[in-house]
């Protein structure tokens, strides 16, 4: 694509070199003198020039583009798991009210601050990165996944109904009891679900409603995955 660009500007402006060059000859030159060649050369060489010169600046403007683009990804990413972070939520979340449904799972490790206690934060460091990649590979294309804080991990599924959210969170869950980290310890996890528009009018609300139902699985003995009711069930 690259080079295929480079190659149209490069036609495009020899081309116009050669139309001013016989514009020249035709316009100019019968009153000096007939050096259609000369005209001609010249017009492809001064545009030559400039196709250089162009070329020049469009890649200096190619170059600084890619470097923005990385580092508006690199804010965007956590750098201990290699999750999109707080900030690439906040800025998602605004958007997710374009499609008519879209879920939310709010995730937290079980007994985190246990691991960082009794085993220290390098340890705490691997069960985050472990369970990062586990639901990254259970998620894969059907949605996105952040890290909210801490331990906390906010998965978004785009045109997803709540009973395919559950089924999704239950999978992560299943996933996370056979997993073996790096320190063998076992891990679990507690998981909210809700989903637009039943449980929030916009992605903020369905956030806020993931993470009651998150609280309720916390309080139902953790290692569990809760919906949130929506109002009918709740009436």
């Amino acid at each position: 694509m690259k080079y295929r660009i480079e190659g149209i500007l490069f036609i495009s402006m020899i081309a116009t070199g050669l139309i001013y060059g016989l514009i020249f000859h035709l316009t100019l030159m019968p009153i000096f003198g007939g050096l259609a060649l000369h005209c001609i050369s010249t017009g492809i060489l001064f545009q030559a020039v400039n196709y250089f010169i162009v070329l020049f600046f469009y890649k200096k403007y190619v170059a600084l583009k890619q470097t923005n683009k990385l580092l508006h990804k690199n804010l965007e990413i956590d750098k201990l798991t290699g999750l999109y972070n707080r900030r690439a939520l906040d800025n998602r979340i605004k958007t997710l009210e374009t499609y008519e449904k879209f879920s939310v799972i709010f995730i937290d490790i079980d007994n985190f601050r246990d691991f960082n206690n009794k085993y220290g934060h390098q340890t705490g460091d691997i069960v985050l990165k472990d369970v990062s990649s586990v639901i990254k590979s259970i998620v894969d294309n059907k949605g996105s996944v952040y890290r909210y804080g801490g331990e906390e991990i906010v998965v978004l599924l785009k045109d997803c109904y709540k009973n395919d959210a559950e089924e999704i969170a239950e999978n992560i869950r299943l996933a996370m009891n056979e997993l073996h980290t790096n320190t063998f310890l076992r891990v679990t996890l507690s998981l909210g679900v809700a989903s637009y528009p039943e449980d929030g009018d916009n992605g903020d609300e369905v956030v806020k409603s993931a993470d009651c139902a998150l609280l309720q699985a916390k309080s139902r003995g953790k290692n569990c995955v809760v919906a949130r009711k929506n109002k009918e069930e709740l009436a």
